[in-house]
This record gives C-alpha cells, sequence and structure tokens, in this order.
C-alpha cells in the first residue's frame, strides 16, 4: 500500500509475527509507515488533505469502504455503503434475490492475479435488502499478496435482522496440496472441514458442532457443503457453507446467523450457499 502527493510521499511495511488463539496459529503483520520528501516537489500543487487522509489510512492499515462491484461506483459519494444491494446489483432469477459477480480490481487477490476472474468469475446470490460490509485490510490480502499464506477475505455482505455472509479465500498449500488440485482430491469431507472449520466458527470446531455434511456438483465441480451449530465459537453459531477448490485456492462461502436470525432466515442463507459459484 502506498499514498503520494507533490510534498510527501508515503509507503508501508509489514513485519510479520505469529500469535496464539487457544489451537488455532494466525499470521498477522504489523504495519509501519514510511514518508520522505519529495525533493523535486511542486510545492503550489500540493493537496494538502490527500496527502494526511493517505497517511491516515497507512498508520491505521484499515479499508474505510467496503469493496463493490463497478455497479456501485454510479451512486452517490456516501451513500454507497448504506445502499441495499438491490439498488444496483441486478435480479438473479431465484426468488427476489440478486445477483453478485466478481469484477476486475474488486479485491486485492484479483488485482494482484492470484484470483482470475476475467473468463469465470465467483458468484453468487443475496436478498436485495442486504449491504455490503467492511473488511479490514489485513483480513483482505492486501499486505501479503500475491503470495498470502492464510485465508483472507474477499467479500461480505450482511443484513443486522438476516445474517452475514463472508467469502474467504485459502491457498491450497494451507490445506496441504502444492498445485491446482479438485476439492474430492484435496481430502474427505471430513479432513477438510477439520482444516477450515476453525474459519468458520472463528475458534475451533468440536464432532458434536457438525449437524450436517452433503456433496452438490456445479459446472462440473464438487462443492463440500456443511452445516454448524457452534454456539461456543466467537462468529455467530449457526452456519452454512460451501467449500470447494478452484486453481490453487480453496473457496470457502459461509453464511453465518445468530439464533433469532436463523430463526427469520434459515431458508434464505441456505439458498444463498446453494447458488455460490467460484
Amino acid at each position: 500500500m502506498s499514498t503520494a502527493s507533490a510534498l510527501l510521499q508515503c509507503t508501508t511495511a509489514q513485519r510479520p509475527f505469529q500469535s496464539r488463539n487457544g489451537n488455532v496459529v494466525s499470521k498477522r503483520a504489523a504495519i509501519f509507515p514510511r514518508c520522505t520528501a519529495d525533493a523535486g516537489a511542486e510545492p503550489a500543487f500540493a493537496n494538502r488533505r490527500a496527502t494526511l487522509q493517505g497517511l491516515a489510512a497507512a498508520v491505521i492499515g484499515v479499508t474505510t469502504s467496503p469493496l463493490l462491484p463497478k455497479d456501485a461506483l454510479a451512486l452517490p459519494a456516501g451513500k454507497v455503503q448504506a445502499a441495499d444491494v438491490g439498488s444496483y446489483l441486478p435480479k438473479a432469477g431465484i426468488e427476489d434475490f440478486v445477483e453478485f459477480r466478481a469484477t476486475k480490481d474488486l479485491t486485492p487477490a484479483i488485482r494482484a492475479g492470484v484470483i482470475d476472474v476475467t473468463k469465470d468469475p465467483y458468484q453468487f446470490a443475496l436478498p436485495p435488502s442486504w449491504k455490503p460490509g467492511k473488511i479490514a485490510n489485513i483480513q483482505s490480502g492486501n499486505f501479503c499478496m500475491p503470495r498470502c499464506d492464510e485465508p483472507w477475505t474477499e467479500v461480505v455482505y450482511e443484513d443486522s435482522s438476516e445474517g452475514k455472509l463472508t467469502l474467504m479465500v485459502a491457498p491450497l498449500r494451507r490445506l496441504g496440496v502444492n498445485k491446482p488440485t479438485p476439492i474430492e482430491k484435496v481430502g474427505s469431507q471430513d479432513s477438510v472441514l477439520s482444516s477450515i472449520g476453525a474459519f468458520i466458527t472463528g475458534t475451533g470446531l468440536d464432532e458434536e458442532d457438525v449437524v450436517s455434511q452433503s456433496k452438490r456438483e456445479t459446472d462440473g465441480r464438487t462443492y463440500y457443503m456443511y452445516e454448524t451449530y457452534a454456539p461456543a465459537g466467537t462468529n455467530p453459531p449457526h452456519a452454512v457453507t460451501a467449500v470447494t477448490a478452484k486453481g490453487e485456492n480453496a473457496f470457502l462461502f459461509i453464511a453465518a446467523a445468530t439464533d433469532r436470525q436463523w430463526s427469520k432466515s434459515e431458508k434464505k442463507l441456505r439458498k444463498m450457499t446453494e447458488t455460490f459459484k467460484a
């Protein structure tokens, strides 16, 4: 990440460290801004506000606006995050859902070429009342692309009364595979779940937390489907998850809800998960 003006140029560097949370080990990065004066700058043309905002972003390291498809860019400034997706995404042809498709330059992984969306972008359907959620830079993989060792978050959408969906992507080497491999050859449903369970619950996943497992095939690609209920986790306890592999990555589509949200929107969350295609 870098930001520059006519008077001041700032860049950030990351110094990784490891922390341990229960049985889950995660790699994080401390962000250090470094700023230098541009000796050949033209002071008269410096944009002081842009410089200060860029420096603040470098220090904080947080994405202050959500990652959105290009259709949302036509909305007035300040209204994008508050806008329901139904106001700018096309109809999905499934109930009253709208369709999300990943677009060029949407996320750090796409910009880095780690995920190719030029021919077959990942996509899913969701209710029109949902809104995009914020993603911190460190969660988006912005500081480790193009080679992140841990899973990162691609997109987040949510509705305070219905639940939250999160699309995470993990390098297949995180699951012990070093080349493009179909999910059924990466491992069994049990072994894959043991590798990604903590990313569903936020902590760990016990055997009694698994409600059901199934498989589906869409466009020749196998998806492992899971329903879990983990009240001891830090994420919402109810979750339906679709997991598949594409290229050198594993895709985790997680639709989660609290008890109250689940009682209202269980059918919607299941339908959203069924529509996900990597």
